[in-house]
């Protein structure tokens, strides 16, 4: 068989990449180890991690589409600031401009009207804007399974590329995992590999045949924590940063926040933090750190039902005490941007595989010493005892909370970095993986750093600027 374009993995980035080249007549072909078969319960467990800290979870929703399944519909682009955290190849303005052209394309409000910073009237912190839209899964929405000219091998996964002289791949073996069988696919133009934070360095350290050192290396991603206690007479004070979707009626909660979602965010150095408002408890929380790392596939179900019970009724007991109670209590979701650390990566495991054969990962992942300084300085100007936002004479240890109730795992990225210099970068500013002359990657991997916000408009915004490169030099 052969396809103008094989693209690895049916997220965010690999769905706009395979609609927007199969709209030029290209034939494309997108593997997945996933499969289209609806479920009553998502599996979260990543299939190819083999070993990561236990506070760090990342998820795998099991389905094409790849985790725009579970992101919620928050189209954010990557904001000035964030952008401005490290050094990256392309503009800005590239950014906005692909990003404006996407949103026309999808038919969805331009979330650039809302680049526009509110800033609060103390000059302490600014407002950022995300909106919602109805996309949800993005494989869905694109119908790319009824598209003539796209070939979709699920339950597949690449085991084997072939090469030239030249180091162009020509060839690639996929596996099925119900048949075991091997298929070999011939490439004309390009391989794009779209696996996510961890899938992408995952199959890159297996499957590449020159890996830059950078492969793996500098894992970022944002740390969750929920601080301080919110009770229900406060809450109005701060209902314009209020995480939840609630209807309008409910004290003084306007219409327009169930599609725009607001974030303060404060900056200090180089580390960004967003603030929201959100409920004191979440159990999922609780519980994913466990059922995400048991291998019992059944028992995970199990885990996964009840944590999904138990956070719809933390849902609607906070609606009620919103409506009869003074003192339902809610706290403060900080989240925060991190510095990149060399010790934290994505590396092969050599003593165990996958189900295709291929080299599990092990994680290694942590907040650097210096980073949780300057988040315990910032908590303490936000919250401590002289904090502008609320004060609290109790002083808080970020690592101590996090340890004990937060979240990390939802946004890895910056695991194949872009950039110019190929002893810095993993990928060129084509995302053109280097050495390899048609190879390429997309997705938060290749970010120089993660901001803070949900990343997945930024990705598809990238793979939107792919595709036009690709076409230009097809």
């Amino acid at each position: 068989m052969k396809f103008d374009y094989v693209i690895i993995g049916s997220g965010p980035a690999g769905s706009i990449l395979a609609w927007k080249l199969a709209k030029l007549k290209f034939n494309i072909a997108i593997i997945d180890r996933s499969n289209s078969q609806k479920k009553l319960v998502n599996d979260f467990f990543l299939p190819y991690v083999n070993n990561s800290p236990n506070y760090y979870t990342p998820v795998f929703s099991n389905k094409l589409g790849g985790n725009s399944e579970l992101w919620h519909n928050k189209i954010y682009l990557l904001s000035k600031k964030e952008f401005d955290l490290d050094q990256w190849p392309i503009s800005y303005d590239e950014l906005l401009q692909n990003s404006r052209e996407l949103s026309e394309l999808l038919n969805i409000d331009d979330p650039t009207i809302l680049e526009k910073i509110e800033t609060d009237k103390n000059l302490k912190f600014d407002y950022h804007y995300s909106q919602r839209c109805k996309i949800g899964n993005i494989f869905d929405y694109l119908k790319l399974s009824e598209v003539s000219n796209i070939k979709i091998f699920e339950n597949s996964s690449p085991v084997k590329i072939n090469y030239d002289k030249d180091f162009n791949a020509k060839s690639v073996f996929i596996r099925n995992q119900k048949s075991n069988n091997d298929i070999e696919i011939t490439i004309n133009n390009s391989l794009i590999f779209c696996a996510g934070g961890i899938g992408n360095p995952h199959l890159v350290l297996n499957l590449i045949h020159n890996n830059n050192k950078n492969t793996g290396r500098f894992l970022s991603d944002h740390p969750h924590v929920n601080l301080q206690k919110i009770n229900s007479k406060e809450f109005l004070n701060y209902k314009k940063i209020f995480k939840q979707s609630i209807k309008n009626n409910i004290k003084d909660i306007t219409e327009k926040i169930k599609k725009i979602e607001i974030s303060a965010v404060y900056q200090s150095e180089n580390i960004l933090v967003g603030i929201q408002l959100d409920y004191k408890k979440d159990p999922m929380r609780y519980l994913r750190r466990f059922f995400l790392k048991i291998p019992f596939k059944y028992i995970r179900k199990f885990l996964s039902i009840l944590s999904y019970i138990l956070t719809r009724l933390n849902g609607f007991y906070a609606k009620l005490g919103l409506l009869f109670s003074n003192y339902y209590q809610y706290s403060f979701e900080f989240f925060f941007s991190q510095s990149q650390d060399i010790n934290n990566k994505v590396s092969l495991d050599e003593k165990s595989v996958d189900v295709f054969g291929l080299k599990k990962v092990n994680i290694s992942w942590n907040i650097s010493l210096n980073d949780q300084n300057k988040y315990n300085k910032i908590i303490d100007t936000l919250v401590g005892q002289n904090g502008f936002l609320k004060k609290n004479n109790t002083k808080t240890d970020f690592i101590k909370n996090f340890y004990k109730s937060g979240l990390a795992g939802v946004h890895p990225s910056c695991t194949t970095i872009m950039g110019n210099d190929k002893d810095e970068s993993v990928v060129d500013k084509n995302l053109k993986i280097q050495g390899n002359p048609n190879i390429f990657i997309c997705g938060s991997s290749v970010f120089p750093n993660n901001g803070l916000t949900n990343p997945t408009w930024t990705i598809m915004v990238l793979a939107n600027r792919l595709s036009k490169y690709l076409t230009k030099i097809s």
